[in-house]
Parts: C-alpha cells; structure tokens; sequence
C-alpha cells in the first residue's frame, strides 16, 4: 500500500507540481550547484597559477620609495 500523505506528495500539492517534477527539478538544482563548484574551482585553480606565474617573473615594486620623493 503506497502512503497517500507523504511529505513529497504533499510539497507536490502545494507547489502545484507532480512528484516527479519535483524529483526532476531538485537533481536540476543538484547539478547546476556541482558545476558552479566546480567553475568556481577552477577558477580559483587559474587565479593560482596566475600568481605563480607573476611571483615567478615579475619584481615587485611596492612603491615604498614613492613616500620619500622630493
């Protein structure tokens, strides 16, 4: 006997969707918010790299001498 009252029924009712809508939307959401971590990741990954790479080859002037121009 299948249980007329469960909640994801119920959710259904509200919402104005059937259960397998609902099922199908929620796996949606599941993998758009997978692929935004991992976009996000990746991103991070290449702002890394892009760091290294400068470190790496570039000398850095912090403009300290700047202060005491005249």
């Amino acid at each position: 006997m299948e249980n007329e009252n469960d909640s994801l029924a119920r959710t259904a009712h509200a919402f104005g969707m059937t259960d397998l809508e609902i099922e199908e939307r929620e796996s949606v959401l599941a993998e758009i918010a997978s692929q935004q971590i991992i976009r996000r990741r990746m991103e991070e990954e290449a702002d890394r790299q892009a760091l290294r790479q400068f470190s790496e080859n570039e000398d850095i002037d912090w403009g300290y001498h700047a202060q005491y121009d005249f």
